[in-house]
């Protein structure tokens, strides 16, 4: 296999690994409010609904990449179901990519969704990602959360079959981060 391939086949499996991004929020039921504090959660993604993709001058370029994804945490302000609409440039040389796009996550216990943007940029430092969301409707407005990404390795991967209905996720994240209330 030519060294091209490789960095193709490289890039692509992080392209893959880093499809999207969900933080995790503390709920109490009994005030029915979400608290400030630390979360995590993971954003696995089970379907890619439709993109676009070509090549050109070594570059692979991926837009209006719709995902459908399954929201999993402990906490009911986030476990729910995502759609993520991202973006990616990918160097297939060197293997250097720039990802990006809007998330939207609702979750099944509240009256409300979350959305916001997201990046990660894969370059000579490393991965580094993060997302940012915006509480809408009675349960969540007034709230906004900040999470760093990390993708899930694909033998972590494998153990969230289950949220897909038993079929391989496509890819997962792990979001690790705080929320926030912009107004007491």
């Amino acid at each position: 296999m030519n060294r091209y391939w490789v960095h193709v086949g490289v890039a692509l499996a992080l392209l893959v690994a880093v499809q999207g991004a969900a933080p995790v929020l503390a709920v109490d039921p009994a005030q029915s409010s979400v608290m400030a504090g630390p979360h995590e959660a993971y954003q696995i993604v089970c379907a890619i609904l439709e993109d676009e993709s070509w090549m050109d001058d070594g570059i692979m370029h991926i837009r209006n990449r719709r995902l459908a994804s399954v929201v999993i945490s402990d906490h009911v302000a986030h476990a729910g179901t995502g759609t993520i609409v991202s973006s990616a440039d990918i160097d297939t040389v060197s293997g250097h990519m720039v990802y990006a796009g809007t998330l939207e996550i609702r979750p099944e216990a509240l009256d409300g969704h979350w959305s916001g943007v997201f990046t990660m940029l894969i370059d000579g430092g490393g991965l580094r990602g993060q997302a940012v969301l915006h509480g809408n409707g009675p349960d969540l407005d007034g709230m906004y959360v900040v999470s760093d990404l990390a993708p899930l390795p694909p033998t972590e991967l494998e153990r969230f079959a289950e949220a897909c209905g038993g079929n391989p996720p496509v890819a997962g994240t792990r979001a690790v981060g705080a929320y926030y209330r912009l107004r007491p």
